[in-house]
């Protein structure tokens, strides 16, 4: 039509020509067109001395020159205006209010994500209320961290001129070059009643990571059999984050049968405490569940830039916001009646600003600083009870060194646990010479107060170990250290309850005359409380230690005793052979006169009865 070819040979202000009628096109075109969304607006708020008047400013587009206009477009629009002019609408929107709304073709009420109009600035995003969905529970997360009172600041990439990154963020960008992500640790350890409904499903947990498309992941556990009431996962996933000021994280527990999700918790992240937290579920209308909770890790590592990489956080933000930011730290060894105090630091502190500030606040120690420093401790965690628990790493703190770089360098998924301890310049001396005088005497006596002792038949893959123990070692002691040095090979659990087995000592007694037989091993099963050394030392021959099953030796109790019942009843059955129709044979007898000797007559000597069997 002629209309078409008019459109067609006209051009937008941005200097291309989108097709098809948009809020990117001139005010002269949607009135012509008849179908622009714009054309109610009154041609008296535009002002020729106004600088939105500008053909490149979006203002000019949307028509809107006056501070106190808001503007609404459809969720179609606003897309099309995210996709094409991305950085021009949020120059836009940080001078002027924007509203969005679903469209009409949503007959059945569902709503728009509306996680991309907030990365481009867009204040005010309407959604359907009678709708329990995603976008839904998604805004209620939006404002839940201040209260619920429906106005958050914008991040300051989007409004403050300071910021680095003003002007040039594009949401949708694929790849930013030369900045380093903030990695992230979230460890789902376990559950509690996180199926209300249903006590024998086997619930999973899907975590989405929900931001910019840079930034968006997803992940799954591993379903647990028949079990809500409290499942264990311990499954520990890392993701990359760059814009943190719009993060999302939704955990949602899944029915492995049926794919339904039964409980879900949107949190932002930055609202997300670090360390160890029980995270309260919601239902899908997004009411709290008292009795329905996730027990997590969450951590932040620091960034480690490399080259001409920076790091993220520092381009999304103000110097000065993050300056403001303060972290809690803990101090142990404070003298007073609580064993740890916190105190608030912000980005920037030093060990010597915080140790300056627990002085000042710290009754009871001298005022001189120099007679005090910050030590830092990692305490090794072994995850196996068997295993010998390593002395702990201790170092001074510098007092140029970052509090909140030190606190990020701590993994405790590598096995320890840091903390910061104060202590004084004497009682570190004197701690010296207590763990050197303790080191020499350790040296001196365990050569007298241990012992060596051999175990048999430890796996099929380890025939005997030798281990050496303390003299006051007890069967289970020397049981446990003898598992935890084993290898383990198919037929035992890799992680074996020591309770489970017993030594059983077998000891070959010498005989008296070296010409009688060789006499049979005596065993013996040691009590669980019963000490190892003394048990060896009243050994008066060959001896050695064999671990065992308890169902082992109770088998071969049981067989014994069966062994010995079938031969009490096997001579029953034989004396009872012997009579024969009512009188007994006489056995038969043998001259006195005769010359066999003792050993024949006692190898011929067989008695009618015995033929007659």
């Amino acid at each position: 039509s002629s209309r078409g070819k008019e459109r067609k040979s006209r051009k937008s202000i941005f200097g291309n020509n989108p097709g098809r009628l948009s809020p990117g096109e001139s005010a002269a075109l949607a009135k012509a067109s008849g179908k622009g969304p714009f054309d109610v607006m009154r041609q008296t708020w535009e002002d020729p001395c106004s600088p939105y008047n500008s053909p490149a400013s979006l203002s000019a587009i949307i028509r809107t020159p006056k501070c106190y206009h808001i503007s609404s477009l459809n969720e179609n629009a606003a897309k099309r205006l995210c996709r094409r002019y991305s950085q021009k609408l949020i120059q836009h929107t940080t001078c002027q209010l924007l509203r969005t709304y679903p469209a009409a073709t949503r007959i059945d009420s569902s709503n728009p994500h509306p996680l991309i109009f907030w990365l481009h600035g867009v204040q005010l995003v309407a959604l359907n209320y009678q709708t329990d969905d995603l976008p839904l529970q998604l805004n209620a997360a939006m404002f839940e961290a201040n209260g619920g009172c429906g106005y958050v600041l914008k991040p300051p990439v989007l409004w403050d001129k300071n910021c680095s990154m003003y002007q040039q963020f594009c949401p949708l960008e694929r790849d930013l070059d030369n900045k380093e992500p903030a990695i992230y640790s979230l460890t789902i350890v376990s559950g509690q009643n996180v199926c209300p409904s249903n006590s024998t499903g086997s619930p999973c947990i899907e975590i989405d990571v929900l931001g910019m498309p840079l930034d968006s992941c997803h992940f799954r556990t591993k379903p647990i059999h028949r079990n809500t009431l409290n499942p264990m996962w311990n499954e520990q996933f890392l993701f990359r984050v760059h814009f943190e000021d719009l993060v999302f994280l939704r955990f949602a527990v899944v029915e492995n049968n049926s794919s339904a999700v039964t409980a879900q918790r949107i949190i932002p992240l930055k609202a997300l405490k670090r360390g160890y937290r029980h995270v309260q579920l919601h239902n899908l209308h997004n009411e709290a569940l008292e009795i329905s909770s996730l027990f997590i890790n969450s951590r932040r590592m620091e960034e480690s830039p490399s080259g001409n990489t920076l790091p993220a956080s520092m381009l999304f933000s103000m110097g000065e916001r993050k300056a403001a930011v303060t972290y809690k730290v803990t101090i142990h060894g404070i003298p007073g009646p609580e064993p740890f105090t916190v105190f608030s630091i912000s980005g920037g502190t030093t060990a010597a600003q915080l140790l300056h500030q627990l002085l000042a606040t710290t009754k009871g120690t001298k005022s001189c600083a120099a007679d005090y420093f910050l030590m830092e401790e990692k305490s090794f965690i072994s995850k196996e009870r068997s295993e010998c628990r390593k002395p702990p790493f201790q170092r001074v703190i510098g007092p140029e060194e970052g509090l909140v770089q030190l606190l990020n360098s701590w993994f405790p998924e590598e096995g320890y646990v840091g903390r910061i301890i104060f202590k004084t310049r004497e009682e570190n001396l004197n701690e010296r010479n207590v763990f050197q005088e303790a080191k020499e005497d350790a040296a001196i006596s365990s050569e007298d107060d241990s012992f060596f002792v051999q175990v048999h038949d430890v796996s099929p893959e380890q025939p005997r170990t030798v281990i050496k123990a303390p003299r006051f070692s007890t069967a289970q002691d020397v049981i446990q250290q003898t598992l935890c040095k084993a290898k383990y090979s198919y037929s035992i659990l890799s992680n074996p309850n020591p309770s489970d087995y017993v030594l059983l000592e077998e000891v070959t007694k010498e005989p008296a005359n070296k010409k009688s037989s060789t006499p049979k091993p005596s065993q013996r099963i040691l009590s669980d409380q019963e000490c190892v050394f003394q048990a060896q030392s009243k050994w008066k021959g060959a001896g050695k230690f064999i671990l065992k099953l308890k169902e082992q030796v109770q088998a071969a109790r049981d067989d014994k005793r069966k062994g010995i019942s079938f031969t009490s009843e096997l001579k029953k059955l034989t004396k009872s052979s012997k009579q024969y129709r009512g009188f007994i044979l006489p056995p038969l007898q043998v001259l006195p006169d005769s010359p066999q000797s003792k050993d024949e007559r006692s190898a011929c000597s067989l008695t009618f009865s015995d033929i007659m069997e």
